[in-house]
């Protein structure tokens, strides 16, 4: 349902982070965001942190804001993007562990790519998963009463949290990822239900399967689609559901040494349930551009 962007030919937006401020020093750790925001210190710093990050964007003339992610910690590579709802949802151990990332090749120590694998030390699931303490709803609410512009609110998709976790509860990770997925739905509708005009969807691996094959030797593009819907099923009746695809660029930097293309998987990418899509073309340069506009019909690009 296009709400934020519905009379906007060409809607301006972020994908979502921005730089952290050097005097925003409190962190949110492992506790709830509603927890932190009791304190005077973390209330204080996390609030004007949004309020730059909207000032910043309203300020070049953006018709949808983002707040940033300001919930996320300083981590190597904009970590806590993963790390995050890894230390909030239910279902997950109270105490972290070296977790090797299992999708994708390593890279030599020295390089950004190895600190980025290397520092992955997070909790292993340990029984039925759920939303848990995400409390997305409470955070969009924060960064929508400091701004009149639409406030557009993301979060990572299952598969990408099944890969970067150790298991002990579920017998295959697809069932993983699916569990993962009615997690991030039900937490995703409360958002919907309150209002949020804009939900994305970052970083669906249906591009990735050319490049790395099928995560975990089992899912296809077909079954990565699938995931995908299942996400945001219920969403597109109450608000407008982005797609966000990148080539991963952690600390800015490319993971892959040869360009790559989104051309082999656009018809995929068509089939997602989605208002709009987004496509990453710094890695890629403007080859796709032509494919994207023959191929994706139906959504906003």
């Amino acid at each position: 349902m296009y709400k934020a962007s519905a009379s906007v030919t060409l809607p301006t937006s972020i994908i979502g982070s921005l730089p952290r401020p050097s005097w925003y020093t409190a962190g949110l750790g492992s506790q709830s965001f509603l927890e932190a925001m009791m304190n005077l210190r973390y209330r204080e710093q996390y609030e004007d942190a949004v309020s730059v990050y909207l000032r910043a964007q309203e300020t070049a003339g953006l018709d949808i804001c983002t707040d940033g992610d300001a919930h996320f910690d300083e981590q190597i590579s904009g970590m806590s993007w993963q790390s995050y709802p890894l230390t909030h949802m239910s279902g997950f151990s109270t105490t972290a562990e070296p977790t090797p990332y299992q999708m994708g090749a390593g890279a030599p120590r020295g390089h950004i790519l190895h600190d980025f694998l290397e520092a992955r030390v997070l909790p292993k699931i340990t029984g039925p998963v759920g939303p848990g303490n995400l409390e997305y709803t409470a955070m969009w609410k924060v960064a929508q009463r400091l701004t009149r512009k639409p406030v557009k609110f993301g979060t990572i998709l299952p598969e990408l949290l099944a890969a970067s976790v150790a298991d002990e509860y579920y017998k295959d990770p697809v069932e993983r990822i699916w569990a993962l997925s009615e997690a991030l739905n039900s937490e995703l509708n409360d958002l919907a239900d309150a209002g949020c005009p804009v939900i994305q969807l970052e970083e669906p691996q249906i591009h990735m399967v050319p490049v790395r094959g099928k995560p975990f030797g089992k899912l296809d593009t077909g079954d990565l689609v699938k995931v995908f819907n299942n996400t945001v099923k219920g969403l597109r009746d109450k608000t407008e559901v982005w797609c966000h695809t990148c080539w991963g660029n952690p600390s800015q930097q490319r993971i892959f040494r040869d360009v790559q293309s989104y051309q082999p998987t656009l018809a995929a990418l068509n089939q997602v349930d989605a208002d709009a899509i987004t496509f990453e073309t710094c890695s890629s340069g403007t080859g796709d551009l032509k494919a994207i506009g023959e191929i994706i019909k139906d959504k906003k690009i």
